[in-house]
């Protein structure tokens, strides 16, 4: 993502600076940059800056096919980057409090707990039923515990901060019903030693 917006910048920049230099071209009775040129920027990334260029160098304004093709590729390019940051960043996943995820453990039969904590960690005590899936292994490959994407997982941790960056990454990953809960310190419900 980062290296797109670098491309996109640059091309925007390089899009006006050659309007510029082809308006200069024009007044100077030069050589000019070919229109093909012009366009094909636009076409790549480079909209806005075309747009700019024309209209601060007071350039192909008169022009309509420059003038129609260059906002409709900006109107284009828009709608892509929009639907391209909304689909990156919409997944998510469900805080619940103790008591809601208390609650659906009680309601519900497919489920998993989760407890994204060390190993060690986990050995010392976790909430009965739990299984370990340390937040340190999880990246961007199904974790081997967790094969159904579509499951109800409960994810907790020590105190909440590990939970929360696990259940982000596993929502990221496309699982679909991820509930985050907070940490172990605060439950109230029955806690079990051992693997």
């Amino acid at each position: 993502m980062k290296y797109t917006v670098i491309y996109i910048i640059i091309v925007n920049i390089a899009a006006l600076c050659l309007y510029g230099i082809d308006k200069s071209a024009a007044i100077k009775q030069k050589q000019r940059i070919p229109n093909r040129v012009l366009l094909l920027i636009a076409v790549f990334g480079g909209s806005l800056g075309a747009l700019a260029g024309m209209y601060t160098f007071r350039h192909k304004t008169k022009k309509w096919y420059y003038t129609i093709t260059v906002q409709v590729l900006l109107v284009i390019q828009i709608t892509a980057a929009v639907l391209l940051l909304t689909s990156c960043g919409g997944a998510t996943y469900t805080q619940i409090s103790q008591d809601e995820a208390m609650q659906m453990m009680q309601d519900e039969s497919d489920y998993l707990i989760v407890d994204v904590r060390r190993p060690d960690e986990f050995a010392e005590g976790h909430i009965a039923g739990a299984i370990n899936v340390p937040n340190e292994e999880i990246s961007d490959e199904m974790p081997e515990l967790l094969p159904d994407k579509d499951q109800l997982l409960l994810i907790y941790c020590r105190s909440g901060n590990r939970s929360k960056e696990a259940s982000q990454k596993l929502a990221d990953m496309g699982y679909t019903k991820v509930y985050e809960f907070g940490g172990i310190n605060t439950w109230e419900g029955e806690i079990v030693t051992g693997d």
